[in-house]
Protein backbone atom coordinates (compact mmCIF):
# COMPACT_ATOMS: atom_id res chain seq x y z
CA UNK A 1 0.00 0.00 0.00
CA UNK A 2 2.06 3.15 -1.05
CA UNK A 3 1.24 6.75 0.17
CA UNK A 4 1.70 9.88 -1.62
CA UNK A 5 -0.05 13.03 -3.40
CA UNK A 6 -2.40 11.73 -6.37
CA UNK A 7 -1.73 13.65 -9.58
CA UNK A 8 -1.11 12.81 -12.90
CA UNK A 9 2.76 11.73 -12.54
CA UNK A 10 1.79 9.19 -9.39
CA UNK A 11 -0.60 7.79 -10.98
CA UNK A 12 1.07 7.00 -14.30
CA UNK A 13 3.85 5.70 -12.29
CA UNK A 14 2.58 3.06 -10.29
CA UNK A 15 3.25 -0.19 -11.66
CA UNK A 16 0.71 -3.29 -10.95
CA UNK A 17 1.50 -6.05 -8.86
CA UNK A 18 -0.11 -9.80 -8.68
CA UNK A 19 -2.79 -8.40 -6.75
CA UNK A 20 -4.58 -5.12 -6.55
CA UNK A 21 -2.31 -1.74 -5.77
CA UNK A 22 -3.32 1.36 -3.91
CA UNK A 23 -2.22 4.70 -3.74
CA UNK A 24 -3.10 6.83 -1.00
CA UNK A 25 -3.16 10.85 -0.81
CA UNK A 26 -1.40 12.20 1.62
CA UNK A 27 -3.06 15.17 1.81
CA UNK A 28 -7.31 14.07 1.76
CA UNK A 29 -7.84 10.93 3.72
CA UNK A 30 -9.29 8.43 2.31
CA UNK A 31 -9.07 9.42 -1.40
CA UNK A 32 -7.27 6.58 -3.10
CA UNK A 33 -6.44 5.01 -6.78
CA UNK A 34 -6.38 1.47 -7.23
CA UNK A 35 -5.03 -0.50 -9.76
CA UNK A 36 -5.38 -4.17 -10.66
CA UNK A 37 -3.14 -6.58 -12.06
CA UNK A 38 -5.12 -5.86 -15.83
CA UNK A 39 -3.67 -2.19 -15.46
CA UNK A 40 -7.23 -0.61 -14.69
CA UNK A 41 -6.83 2.60 -12.90
CA UNK A 42 -9.91 3.64 -10.41
CA UNK A 43 -10.61 5.99 -7.71
CA UNK A 44 -12.10 5.18 -5.00
CA UNK A 45 -12.72 6.71 -1.64
CA UNK A 46 -12.59 4.86 1.32
CA UNK A 47 -14.41 5.90 4.98
CA UNK A 48 -16.13 5.23 8.51
CA UNK A 49 -19.50 6.19 9.71
CA UNK A 50 -18.14 6.53 13.44
CA UNK A 51 -14.67 5.77 15.53
CA UNK A 52 -12.46 2.93 15.04
CA UNK A 53 -13.60 -0.51 15.16
CA UNK A 54 -16.85 0.57 12.87
CA UNK A 55 -16.93 -1.22 9.32
CA UNK A 56 -14.65 0.34 6.60
CA UNK A 57 -16.77 1.58 4.04
CA UNK A 58 -15.14 1.85 -0.19
CA UNK A 59 -16.80 4.04 -2.93
CA UNK A 60 -16.01 3.47 -6.14
CA UNK A 61 -15.68 7.65 -7.89
CA UNK A 62 -14.83 6.62 -11.53
CA UNK A 63 -12.46 5.48 -13.76
CA UNK A 64 -9.22 7.06 -14.61
CA UNK A 65 -9.35 8.29 -18.51
CA UNK A 66 -12.94 9.14 -18.06
CA UNK A 67 -11.72 11.39 -14.66
CA UNK A 68 -8.41 13.22 -14.30
CA UNK A 69 -6.66 13.51 -10.75
CA UNK A 70 -8.22 16.54 -10.18
CA UNK A 71 -11.88 15.57 -10.98
CA UNK A 72 -11.29 12.78 -8.77
CA UNK A 73 -9.87 14.84 -5.44
CA UNK A 74 -12.94 17.37 -6.48
CA UNK A 75 -15.52 14.69 -6.14
CA UNK A 76 -13.03 13.03 -3.15
CA UNK A 77 -13.82 16.40 -1.28
CA UNK A 78 -17.58 16.46 -1.68
CA UNK A 79 -17.48 12.80 -0.46
CA UNK A 80 -15.61 13.76 2.71
CA UNK A 81 -17.75 16.82 3.49
CA UNK A 82 -20.90 14.43 3.29
CA UNK A 83 -19.41 11.96 5.66
CA UNK A 84 -17.91 14.62 8.27
CA UNK A 85 -22.06 15.90 7.86
CA UNK A 86 -22.97 12.66 8.94
CA UNK A 87 -23.87 11.25 5.51
CA UNK A 88 -23.28 7.92 4.79
CA UNK A 89 -22.73 8.31 0.67
CA UNK A 90 -23.13 4.12 -0.01
CA UNK A 91 -26.47 4.22 1.84
CA UNK A 92 -27.95 7.84 0.53
CA UNK A 93 -27.32 6.34 -3.32
CA UNK A 94 -28.78 2.70 -2.40
CA UNK A 95 -31.88 5.18 -1.08
CA UNK A 96 -31.36 7.12 -4.21
CA UNK A 97 -31.97 3.77 -6.44
CA UNK A 98 -34.77 2.48 -4.38
CA UNK A 99 -36.74 6.17 -4.82
CA UNK A 100 -35.77 5.91 -8.35
CA UNK A 101 -37.22 2.54 -8.82
CA UNK A 102 -40.64 3.21 -6.88
CA UNK A 103 -41.64 6.69 -7.08
CA UNK A 104 -40.26 7.07 -10.78
CA UNK A 105 -43.22 8.91 -12.35
CA UNK A 106 -43.59 6.30 -14.98
CA UNK A 107 -43.54 3.88 -12.17
CA UNK A 108 -45.88 6.01 -10.06
CA UNK A 109 -48.20 6.37 -12.86
CA UNK A 110 -48.63 2.28 -12.31
CA UNK A 111 -49.31 2.63 -9.07
CA UNK A 112 -51.52 6.12 -9.23
CA UNK A 113 -53.87 3.95 -11.52
CA UNK A 114 -54.26 0.70 -9.11
CA UNK A 115 -54.51 2.91 -5.99
CA UNK A 116 -57.09 5.58 -7.26
CA UNK A 117 -57.93 5.71 -10.89
CA UNK A 118 -59.48 2.04 -10.97
CA UNK A 119 -61.29 2.98 -7.83
CA UNK A 120 -65.39 3.85 -8.37
CA UNK A 121 -66.15 7.07 -7.12
CA UNK A 122 -66.71 8.83 -4.92
CA UNK A 123 -63.27 7.65 -3.64
CA UNK A 124 -61.84 6.65 -7.13
CA UNK A 125 -61.84 7.94 -10.67
CA UNK A 126 -64.78 5.92 -12.01
CA UNK A 127 -65.75 4.33 -15.54
CA UNK A 128 -63.34 7.06 -17.66
CA UNK A 129 -59.90 6.09 -15.83
CA UNK A 130 -58.46 4.40 -19.03
CA UNK A 131 -59.12 7.57 -20.82
CA UNK A 132 -56.99 9.11 -17.94
CA UNK A 133 -54.54 6.65 -18.05
CA UNK A 134 -54.01 7.20 -21.33
CA UNK A 135 -53.21 10.83 -21.07
CA UNK A 136 -50.70 10.51 -18.40
CA UNK A 137 -48.91 7.94 -20.42
CA UNK A 138 -49.14 9.83 -23.81
CA UNK A 139 -48.38 13.48 -22.97
CA UNK A 140 -46.83 13.72 -19.01
CA UNK A 141 -44.43 10.24 -19.06
CA UNK A 142 -42.40 10.94 -21.95
CA UNK A 143 -41.18 14.93 -20.46
CA UNK A 144 -40.65 13.26 -16.79
CA UNK A 145 -40.10 10.00 -17.49
CA UNK A 146 -38.25 8.42 -14.32
CA UNK A 147 -37.99 11.49 -12.67
CA UNK A 148 -38.26 10.80 -8.87
CA UNK A 149 -41.64 12.34 -7.78
CA UNK A 150 -40.49 14.37 -5.12
CA UNK A 151 -37.33 15.73 -7.61
CA UNK A 152 -40.33 17.34 -10.37
CA UNK A 153 -40.34 21.07 -10.14
CA UNK A 154 -42.75 23.49 -11.81
CA UNK A 155 -40.18 23.89 -14.31
CA UNK A 156 -40.59 20.66 -15.47
CA UNK A 157 -44.53 20.77 -15.38
CA UNK A 158 -44.02 23.61 -17.48
CA UNK A 159 -42.57 21.57 -20.26
CA UNK A 160 -45.28 19.15 -20.34
CA UNK A 161 -48.37 22.09 -20.34
CA UNK A 162 -46.30 24.49 -22.42
CA UNK A 163 -46.71 22.41 -26.23
CA UNK A 164 -50.16 21.97 -25.44
CA UNK A 165 -51.39 25.53 -25.41
CA UNK A 166 -52.55 25.26 -28.69
CA UNK A 167 -55.51 22.40 -27.69
CA UNK A 168 -57.35 23.92 -24.57
CA UNK A 169 -59.65 21.21 -23.84
CA UNK A 170 -57.45 18.80 -23.83
CA UNK A 171 -54.12 20.99 -22.01
CA UNK A 172 -57.41 21.50 -18.85
CA UNK A 173 -58.08 17.96 -18.90
CA UNK A 174 -54.32 16.79 -18.64
CA UNK A 175 -53.67 19.32 -15.94
CA UNK A 176 -56.95 17.97 -13.82
CA UNK A 177 -55.28 14.29 -14.08
CA UNK A 178 -51.95 15.18 -12.98
CA UNK A 179 -53.42 17.48 -10.32
CA UNK A 180 -55.15 14.57 -8.99
CA UNK A 181 -52.29 12.31 -9.41
CA UNK A 182 -49.57 14.87 -6.76
CA UNK A 183 -52.58 15.49 -4.75
CA UNK A 184 -53.29 11.51 -4.04
CA UNK A 185 -49.28 11.68 -3.49
CA UNK A 186 -49.70 13.98 -0.67
CA UNK A 187 -51.88 12.77 0.79
CA UNK A 188 -49.97 9.54 0.91
CA UNK A 189 -47.01 11.10 2.14
CA UNK A 190 -45.12 10.11 -1.00
CA UNK A 191 -43.78 13.80 -1.14
CA UNK A 192 -43.66 16.46 0.98
CA UNK A 193 -44.70 19.77 -1.18
CA UNK A 194 -47.20 19.38 -4.27
CA UNK A 195 -45.42 21.52 -7.27
CA UNK A 196 -49.07 21.78 -8.94
CA UNK A 197 -50.47 23.81 -6.08
CA UNK A 198 -48.18 26.43 -7.29
CA UNK A 199 -49.50 26.94 -10.69
CA UNK A 200 -52.75 28.17 -12.52
CA UNK A 201 -55.04 25.63 -13.87
CA UNK A 202 -55.35 26.26 -17.85
CA UNK A 203 -58.32 27.64 -19.27
CA UNK A 204 -60.66 25.06 -21.24
CA UNK A 205 -61.94 25.51 -24.35
CA UNK A 206 -64.72 27.69 -25.10
CA UNK A 207 -68.24 25.51 -24.10
CA UNK A 208 -68.76 24.02 -27.51
CA UNK A 209 -72.85 23.84 -28.44
CA UNK A 210 -72.77 21.87 -31.34
CA UNK A 211 -76.27 20.38 -32.34
CA UNK A 212 -76.19 18.20 -35.17
CA UNK A 213 -78.73 18.14 -37.84
CA UNK A 214 -81.11 16.05 -38.86
CA UNK A 215 -78.62 14.92 -42.22
CA UNK A 216 -75.55 14.83 -39.51
CA UNK A 217 -77.22 12.20 -37.66
CA UNK A 218 -78.82 10.31 -40.32
CA UNK A 219 -75.07 10.40 -42.56
CA UNK A 220 -73.64 9.38 -38.82
CA UNK A 221 -76.18 6.29 -38.41
CA UNK A 222 -75.52 5.25 -42.54
CA UNK A 223 -72.05 5.82 -42.00
CA UNK A 224 -71.56 3.31 -38.93
CA UNK A 225 -72.74 0.27 -41.00
CA UNK A 226 -69.24 0.87 -42.40
CA UNK A 227 -67.26 -0.02 -39.56
CA UNK A 228 -65.78 -3.17 -38.17
CA UNK A 229 -68.32 -5.13 -36.14
CA UNK A 230 -68.90 -4.42 -33.49
CA UNK A 231 -67.81 -0.50 -33.67
CA UNK A 232 -70.84 0.53 -35.74
CA UNK A 233 -73.24 -1.40 -33.21
CA UNK A 234 -71.89 0.45 -30.62
CA UNK A 235 -71.90 4.36 -32.49
CA UNK A 236 -75.57 3.32 -32.82
CA UNK A 237 -76.09 2.90 -29.42
CA UNK A 238 -74.51 5.98 -28.36
CA UNK A 239 -77.01 7.58 -30.66
CA UNK A 240 -80.27 5.38 -29.20
CA UNK A 241 -79.39 5.75 -25.57
CA UNK A 242 -77.44 9.47 -25.12
CA UNK A 243 -74.90 7.92 -22.43
CA UNK A 244 -71.14 8.32 -22.42
CA UNK A 245 -68.80 6.74 -24.94
CA UNK A 246 -67.00 5.15 -22.09
CA UNK A 247 -70.11 3.95 -20.06
CA UNK A 248 -71.46 2.59 -23.25
CA UNK A 249 -68.32 1.08 -24.60
CA UNK A 250 -67.87 -0.92 -21.22
CA UNK A 251 -71.47 -1.98 -21.27
CA UNK A 252 -71.98 -5.50 -19.90
CA UNK A 253 -74.89 -7.98 -20.86
CA UNK A 254 -75.54 -9.02 -17.34
CA UNK A 255 -76.54 -4.87 -17.06
CA UNK A 256 -79.25 -5.38 -19.55
CA UNK A 257 -82.52 -6.40 -18.97
CA UNK A 258 -84.60 -7.75 -22.57
CA UNK A 259 -87.50 -8.21 -20.78
CA UNK A 260 -88.00 -4.76 -18.98
CA UNK A 261 -86.22 -3.17 -22.08
CA UNK A 262 -84.35 -1.59 -19.44
CA UNK A 263 -80.26 -0.84 -18.90
CA UNK A 264 -79.27 -0.72 -15.06
CA UNK A 265 -76.11 0.97 -15.33
CA UNK A 266 -73.82 0.59 -11.89
CA UNK A 267 -72.78 3.44 -9.80
CA UNK A 268 -68.39 2.51 -9.93
CA UNK A 269 -69.37 2.93 -14.29
CA UNK A 270 -71.09 5.68 -14.14
CA UNK A 271 -69.04 9.18 -14.29
CA UNK A 272 -70.86 10.68 -11.13
CA UNK A 273 -70.88 7.47 -9.07
CA UNK A 274 -74.90 6.89 -9.26
CA UNK A 275 -76.98 3.85 -10.35
CA UNK A 276 -78.75 4.96 -13.25
CA UNK A 277 -81.64 3.32 -15.05
CA UNK A 278 -81.57 3.82 -19.07
CA UNK A 279 -85.14 2.83 -20.73
CA UNK A 280 -84.50 1.30 -24.02
CA UNK A 281 -86.31 1.76 -26.78
CA UNK A 282 -87.35 -0.08 -29.59
CA UNK A 283 -84.61 1.15 -31.51
CA UNK A 284 -81.97 0.66 -29.61
CA UNK A 285 -83.52 -2.72 -28.28
CA UNK A 286 -82.97 -3.56 -31.79
CA UNK A 287 -79.20 -2.52 -32.03
CA UNK A 288 -78.68 -5.46 -28.98
CA UNK A 289 -80.81 -8.47 -30.78
CA UNK A 290 -79.37 -7.80 -33.92
CA UNK A 291 -75.55 -8.68 -31.87
CA UNK A 292 -77.41 -11.38 -30.25
CA UNK A 293 -78.77 -11.21 -27.05
CA UNK A 294 -76.15 -12.77 -24.12
CA UNK A 295 -76.35 -13.38 -20.28
CA UNK A 296 -72.74 -12.81 -20.07
CA UNK A 297 -69.94 -11.04 -21.43
CA UNK A 298 -69.21 -7.19 -22.54
CA UNK A 299 -71.20 -6.27 -25.27
CA UNK A 300 -68.86 -4.22 -27.67
CA UNK A 301 -65.65 -6.23 -26.66
CA UNK A 302 -62.10 -5.01 -28.05
CA UNK A 303 -60.62 -7.63 -30.75
CA UNK A 304 -58.86 -9.56 -28.03
CA UNK A 305 -62.31 -10.57 -26.92
CA UNK A 306 -61.29 -9.81 -23.23
CA UNK A 307 -61.41 -5.99 -22.86
CA UNK A 308 -64.00 -3.44 -24.33
CA UNK A 309 -63.36 -1.31 -27.51
CA UNK A 310 -61.64 1.94 -26.55
CA UNK A 311 -59.98 3.02 -29.76
CA UNK A 312 -62.44 6.23 -29.91
CA UNK A 313 -60.02 8.24 -32.04
CA UNK A 314 -59.91 5.46 -34.35
CA UNK A 315 -64.08 5.12 -34.78
CA UNK A 316 -64.29 9.55 -35.06
CA UNK A 317 -61.56 8.71 -37.86
CA UNK A 318 -63.26 6.21 -39.81
CA UNK A 319 -66.64 8.17 -39.78
CA UNK A 320 -65.10 11.24 -40.89
CA UNK A 321 -64.12 9.52 -43.86
CA UNK A 322 -67.51 8.31 -44.93
CA UNK A 323 -69.22 11.10 -43.61
CA UNK A 324 -69.00 14.08 -46.24
CA UNK A 325 -70.01 11.69 -49.51
CA UNK A 326 -73.47 10.53 -47.58
CA UNK A 327 -74.09 13.97 -46.51
CA UNK A 328 -73.30 15.17 -49.70
CA UNK A 329 -75.27 12.89 -51.10
CA UNK A 330 -78.39 13.32 -48.78
CA UNK A 331 -78.39 17.44 -49.96
CA UNK A 332 -78.00 16.87 -53.72
CA UNK A 333 -81.45 14.13 -53.70
CA UNK A 334 -82.78 17.01 -51.41
CA UNK A 335 -82.19 19.58 -53.70
CA UNK A 336 -83.31 17.59 -56.67
CA UNK A 337 -86.51 16.74 -55.35
CA UNK A 338 -87.17 20.43 -54.58
CA UNK A 339 -85.79 21.71 -57.94
CA UNK A 340 -82.79 23.51 -56.50
CA UNK A 341 -79.15 23.67 -57.32
CA UNK A 342 -76.75 21.38 -55.90
CA UNK A 343 -74.12 22.42 -53.87
CA UNK A 344 -71.10 21.81 -51.79
CA UNK A 345 -71.55 20.49 -48.58
CA UNK A 346 -69.08 20.97 -45.73
CA UNK A 347 -69.21 18.92 -42.74
CA UNK A 348 -68.31 21.41 -39.78
CA UNK A 349 -65.94 19.53 -36.66
CA UNK A 350 -67.79 17.19 -34.67
CA UNK A 351 -67.26 15.27 -31.64
CA UNK A 352 -69.00 11.86 -30.24
CA UNK A 353 -70.31 13.79 -27.19
CA UNK A 354 -72.42 16.42 -29.84
CA UNK A 355 -74.62 13.00 -30.19
CA UNK A 356 -76.01 13.17 -26.16
CA UNK A 357 -76.37 17.16 -26.78
CA UNK A 358 -78.04 16.80 -30.36
CA UNK A 359 -80.22 13.99 -28.48
CA UNK A 360 -81.01 15.98 -25.37
CA UNK A 361 -82.18 19.66 -27.66
CA UNK A 362 -84.76 17.09 -30.15
CA UNK A 363 -86.06 15.94 -26.83
CA UNK A 364 -86.84 19.30 -25.27
CA UNK A 365 -87.93 19.86 -28.91
CA UNK A 366 -90.41 17.23 -28.63
CA UNK A 367 -91.86 18.79 -25.53
CA UNK A 368 -89.94 17.11 -22.31
CA UNK A 369 -88.55 19.27 -19.39
CA UNK A 370 -84.97 19.94 -19.32
CA UNK A 371 -85.17 18.34 -15.96
CA UNK A 372 -86.26 15.34 -17.27
CA UNK A 373 -83.75 15.28 -20.49
CA UNK A 374 -80.57 15.71 -17.42
CA UNK A 375 -82.03 12.73 -16.09
CA UNK A 376 -81.69 10.96 -19.19
CA UNK A 377 -78.36 11.42 -19.50
CA UNK A 378 -77.53 11.07 -15.81
CA UNK A 379 -76.24 14.55 -15.40
CA UNK A 380 -77.78 15.39 -11.93
CA UNK A 381 -75.58 15.22 -8.92
CA UNK A 382 -77.89 13.12 -6.58
CA UNK A 383 -75.60 12.77 -3.63
CA UNK A 384 -74.99 9.58 -1.69
CA UNK A 385 -78.06 8.04 -1.09
CA UNK A 386 -78.65 4.70 0.84
CA UNK A 387 -81.68 2.63 1.54
CA UNK A 388 -85.08 3.71 0.82
CA UNK A 389 -83.92 7.23 -0.15
CA UNK A 390 -81.56 5.55 -2.81
CA UNK A 391 -84.21 3.37 -4.10
CA UNK A 392 -86.50 6.26 -4.84
CA UNK A 393 -83.76 8.60 -6.08
CA UNK A 394 -82.90 5.36 -8.80
CA UNK A 395 -86.86 5.14 -9.63
CA UNK A 396 -87.11 8.98 -9.63
CA UNK A 397 -88.40 9.87 -13.15
CA UNK A 398 -88.08 6.48 -14.35
CA UNK A 399 -91.71 7.22 -16.16
CA UNK A 400 -90.97 10.44 -17.55
CA UNK A 401 -87.35 9.30 -18.93
CA UNK A 402 -88.89 6.51 -20.32
CA UNK A 403 -91.87 8.44 -22.51
CA UNK A 404 -88.90 10.96 -23.85
CA UNK A 405 -86.51 7.78 -24.78
CA UNK A 406 -89.41 6.10 -26.52
CA UNK A 407 -89.97 9.81 -28.11
CA UNK A 408 -86.72 10.09 -29.19
CA UNK A 409 -86.61 6.38 -30.30
CA UNK A 410 -89.65 6.69 -32.53
CA UNK A 411 -87.93 10.29 -33.81
CA UNK A 412 -84.97 8.68 -34.57
CA UNK A 413 -87.14 5.45 -36.56
CA UNK A 414 -88.62 8.26 -38.85
CA UNK A 415 -85.00 9.60 -39.68
CA UNK A 416 -83.81 6.35 -40.36
CA UNK A 417 -86.36 5.07 -42.32
CA UNK A 418 -87.08 8.33 -44.47
CA UNK A 419 -90.94 8.97 -42.76
CA UNK A 420 -92.14 12.09 -41.88
CA UNK A 421 -92.81 12.79 -38.30
CA UNK A 422 -95.62 10.93 -36.89
CA UNK A 423 -98.99 13.16 -36.19
CA UNK A 424 -99.48 11.59 -32.71
CA UNK A 425 -96.63 11.91 -31.31
CA UNK A 426 -97.05 13.16 -27.58
CA UNK A 427 -95.76 16.83 -26.87
CA UNK A 428 -94.65 16.60 -23.01
CA UNK A 429 -94.83 20.29 -22.12
CA UNK A 430 -96.77 19.87 -18.63
CA UNK A 431 -94.72 19.72 -15.34
CA UNK A 432 -94.20 16.46 -13.87
CA UNK A 433 -97.56 15.16 -11.51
Amino acid sequence: MAKGTINKRSVDTLKPGPSDVFLWDDKLSGFGMKLTPSGARTYVYQYRMGGRGTPTRRWTIGRHGDLTPDNARTLAEKLSFKVHSGVDPIEEERERKQRASTMAFSAYVETFTEGYLKVPPPDGWGSSWPQAKRQLEMYVVPILGDKALPDISVTDLNQVFDPLRLQPALRKNVFAVVRKLFNWALKRRDIAINPVAQMDAPKGAKSRKRVLSPDELLAIWRASFNLEHPRGHYVRSLITTLQRRSEVARLAWSELSMPKALWDMPGERAKNGQEHLVPLSDIAVAQFEDLGWRARGLVFPSSTGRTAISNFSDIKEQLDRDLPAILQGLMDKRADELGEDRHTVVLRPWRLHDIRRTGTTQMQALGFPIEVTERVINHHEGGEAAGIRGVYNLYEYLPEKTLALKAWGAWLENLVSGSPPASNVVQIASARP
